[in-house]
């Protein structure tokens, strides 16, 4: 139940409505049943669009995109950590899995933190929360009184 978009983004049937992201199917040649739902999608929908929205508007109907940009996905890949020591990697070109995998999916996520000071802080919590066998559970339970 996602909605029609064309390679520019725009909602089937209007010139001025754009969707991006997980609400937005996109069928291409590389990606015939829309793209994944995924934040890099969206991140680089988003660009592309911006980027497109400054130039002079398209003209539905002329065949023209007057120099707008249509959205391809590029997959560079994907990384998950299932828990300490557990990670997947996979990289178009390589696949691995376990501790190793662990670390990458650590140094890409510090390596992408905005700011030095960001990076430092996440590096020294989660090597407190490493020795201290901290997992910091992340439930909130409301108090019955």
């Amino acid at each position: 139940k996602r909605i029609i978009v064309d390679r520019f983004n725009r909602v089937k049937g209007y010139e001025n409505i754009f969707a991006i992201g997980d609400l937005a199917y996109m069928v291409t040649p590389k990606y015939p049943n829309a793209h994944p739902q995924v934040a890099n999608v969206a991140i680089n929908q988003a660009k592309v669009l911006c980027e497109n929205l400054k130039r002079p508007a398209i003209v539905v109907g002329e065949g023209t995109n007057n120099g707008w940009s249509e959205f391809e996905y590029h997959d560079k890949g994907s990384l998950a950590t299932v828990g300490k020591h557990k990670a997947v990697v996979d990289l178009p070109y390589i696949k691995f899995q376990g501790f190793f995998a662990w670390f990458v999916w650590m140094g890409l996520h510090l390596l992408l933190l905005m700011g030095m000071k960001n990076r430092l802080f996440v590096f020294i919590n989660w090597v407190t929360s490493y020795f201290s066998n901290n997992s910091t559970l992340r439930l909130i339970f409301k108090r019955n009184t």
